[in-house]
């Protein structure tokens, strides 16, 4: 794994919190994917989470008991995203030809079958407080798109994308 940081386990103090320290607020977001390759998805977002990060130590056999030993891997959870579809259906078209792409589409130099997302969180002044970035991300699933006539009111079509990916970072 190319990222790698080191990571103080001494007492000493490693951070300090600001005197004007406020809290991170859950709708002042962006998410930025490649914007030469996908243009239309950035400002469509509506929610998406920070995924899980587990791990899991390998069990040391006792004739008494099992003794979890200090983890060596990393789980990541999948990246799941819901965005508005816009009437021409180009963001949505965007990440179906993504994934068909993937599999019908060799790799090799020329190609880059992954992207790198940055998600990006705001400050109360809409400044970027803190970026996270999904190093080499590519969509697993893509929701389907119900059109129904019966609907009384106007409701816009939403899609649910997953990702996978290799690790995320903080920049």
């Amino acid at each position: 794994m190319p990222y790698s940081i080191e990571t103080n386990f001494a007492v000493e103090q490693t951070s300090t919190l600001s005197e004007t320290l406020s809290f991170a607020n859950g709708v002042s977001f962006r998410l930025a994917m490649d914007r030469l390759k996908f243009p239309n998805v950035e400002y469509t977002v509506q929610t998406l989470a920070l995924p899980d990060m587990t791990m899991t130590g390998a069990p040391l056999n006792t004739p008494q008991r099992n003794i979890a030993l200090a983890p060596d891997k990393i789980d990541y959870g999948q990246f799941d995203m819901t965005f508005l579809v816009d009437e021409y259906l180009f963001n949505y078209i965007e990440i179906h030809d993504w994934m068909l792409g993937l599999v019908t589409t060799g790799e090799n130099k020329s190609t880059r079958l992954t992207r790198d997302m940055t998600l990006q969180v705001l400050t109360s002044h809409n400044n970027v407080a803190r970026e996270i970035i999904f190093v080499d991300a590519y969509p697993i699933s893509l929701s389907s798109l119900p059109f129904d006539t019966t609907i009384a009111d106007t409701n816009y079509l939403v899609a649910n994308v997953s990702f996978n990916y290799s690790y995320f970072k903080f920049k």
